[in-house]
């Protein structure tokens, strides 16, 4: 399905000219030694910093760039000028600690501007910023520090409503810890007011970022990520697929140590001069009224956040906001549900659109709206058995590969091991490669409906069962407020499935009543062998940070 962004040369050849080059590139997309890895618009130097900032001051220096909505629900506003002298102020400090191109920096903070002004600041300077969860737990910090080597971290020691906040290594002789929240930072950074620290104008493909996975299978990933073809996918992005016009107000929720608050939180919305909002985790800001209070209070008219968030508003009833101003709902992250897509589109009166894309493609991978979608511009995807590799027929669900390349700003490779990269990740068949996503998905016609994880499909005596199918058959039924699909052990079939529901309030004749409902919907929508072997009623379910279901757990 649609063609390859390698063969669409003329499409990114016309995207690269809405980004300031300092030295223009030479080609546009090299294969390094005939494998799966390459390198977009090579040649030509850039700088992210420059152009989410410097380009902008002319024309737009007291427009907004950043609304941060912090933990107390009090609003502060940076325009782009103000948002320039700090990232200037910043990065002088940061040159005079000695930080140098392609040195990494750790930065665990809060969703405040500073985080924001970190990742910029170590933008121009042509370092390496590694983002991480600020709640994250101190053994995946010290998993994350010890795969990148950094030489600087950045850390906050005001809780401002956070808990758990990991351990904290001492500094080094290589390592330079700083706590933002101290007097000393302050005094320190107070120095460099009103300096002007020139670009670092680095090579397109040189590395901006890396971004760990969460290492469930395993030690944790370093996804990698260059400048050049990054920023040129950000903009066509914003431009073809998003349709935003110059007075946006672009919410996007996730926090800055998630793939989507890094592309949609900040690069994106900055690289095209609108104004991005910013907003800590805390119960005055918790998915639901606050936001929608947010919307109104705000302006905002775009927000992209996860489906399992707007089933918990859902919960809430009906916005108590006027969202005039919000013109779409991006969801990404997890399969979107029917009745969460149509609670949003009649309940909310909002567009909604959905997304499919991970932390390695860097941006949408396929887009639609419902659960069916198709390849965002330029991409070629197909659904093949994820044993053989051979074609699924339609209707027949496999594993989601992309085509020959994952197109500008996908991952370079991994952090220091290129042979996983390329053996994990990519497959050489018919005489090209395909980058597996290790998703299931099934094609429905001309559209792609994703149904999770190939390790979230239950195999019942031979026959495969996503458990997004599951679920996606189950929404809607009155009583049910979420559930979620598991496998279980069966000494005859292997596994079957068991079903964690949560409700509220029902006695036992209710529970009785919908566990039967709850049979004959999966007999008649996926057949006898969905018949689940368990159904347990639970009031919540354990979630990961960013709101997905912690399905191992439950499992065990």
């Amino acid at each position: 399905m649609s063609m390859s962004p390698v063969d669409n040369a003329a499409f990114w050849q016309q995207e690269a000219r809405r980004l300031d080059w300092q030295q223009d590139f030479t080609s546009l997309v090299e294969e390094i030694d005939g494998g799966p890895r390459c390198r977009w618009f090579s040649g030509g130097k850039t700088n992210l910093s420059y152009n989410a900032l410097d380009r902008h001051l002319a024309a737009r220096g007291e427009h907004c760039a950043i609304i941060h909505r912090d933990y107390l629900g009090e609003t502060w506003r940076l325009s782009y000028l103000e948002l320039w002298q700090q990232v200037n102020a910043l990065s002088s400090l940061m040159a005079d600690w000695g930080i140098r191109p392609g040195d990494r920096v750790v930065i665990a903070l809060p969703m405040t501007p500073v985080a924001a002004i970190a990742m910029l600041a170590c933008a121009r300077l042509g370092a390496v910023h590694v983002v991480v969860y600020s709640a994250i737990t101190s053994e995946a910090l010290e998993q994350r520090m010890a795969a990148c080597q950094p030489v600087l971290l950045f850390h906050s020691s005001e809780i401002r409503g956070r808990d758990g906040l990991p351990s904290i290594p001492p500094s080094t002789a290589t390592l330079r810890i700083v706590d933002i929240a101290s007097g000393d930072f302050t005094r320190e950074l107070a120095q460099h007011n009103g300096r002007v620290v020139p670009c670092a104008w680095v090579d397109a493909s040189q590395t901006s970022h890396l971004l760990f996975t969460s290492g469930t299978t395993g030690a944790p990933k370093g996804i990698v990520r260059d400048t050049g073809g990054y920023a040129v996918a950000l903009l066509a992005s914003l431009q073809h697929l998003f349709h935003l016009q110059d007075d946006e107000v672009f919410f996007t929720t996730a926090d800055v140590g998630w793939v989507t608050g890094h592309s949609y939180g900040i690069y994106a919305p900055l690289l095209a001069g609108i104004t991005t909002v910013m907003c800590e985790i805390s119960p005055v800001n918790a998915p639901g009224e606050g936001w929608w209070q947010m919307v109104e209070e705000l302006g905002i008219t775009r927000m992209l956040t996860i489906a399992g968030a707007i089933r918990m508003a859902r919960q809430q009833g009906k916005p108590r906001a006027r969202l005039s101003t919000l013109r779409s709902l991006y969801l990404a992250g997890e399969p979107l549900d029917s009745a969460t897509h149509s609670w949003v589109t009649a309940g909310m009166g909002v567009a909604c659109e959905n997304h499919y894309w991970q932390t390695e493609s860097g941006w949408p991978l396929l887009a639609g709206s419902g659960s069916g979608l198709t390849p965002v511009f330029s991409r070629s995807v197909e659904i093949v058995d994820p044993t053989s590799g051979a074609l699924c027929a339609p209707g027949e669900a496999g594993m989601l590969v992309v085509n020959t390349t994952l197109g500008p700003g996908g991952m370079s490779t991994l952090w220091q091991d290129d042979t996983l990269h390329d053996q994990h990740y990519w497959l050489h068949r018919d005489g090209r490669w395909s980058y597996a996503t290790y998703d299931c998905a099934v094609q429905m016609g001309n559209r792609i409906v994703i149904q999770g994880r190939i390790d979230d499909v239950i195999n019942i005596g031979g026959k495969r069962l996503a458990t997004a199918e599951v679920e996606n058959a189950l929404a809607g039924i009155e009583g049910i407020i979420e559930v979620v699909a598991a496998r279980t052990p069966h000494h005859l079939l292997g596994e079957m499935v068991a079903l964690f529901v949560v409700t509220h309030g029902l006695n036992k004749k209710q529970e009785a009543a919908l566990k039967q409902q709850i049979r004959e919907r999966l007999i008649n929508r996926c057949g006898r062998f969905a018949l689940p072997r368990k159904i347990h009623f639970r009031r919540s379910l354990p979630k990961t940070f960013s709101g997905k279901f912690l399905r191992r757990m439950l499992t065990a």
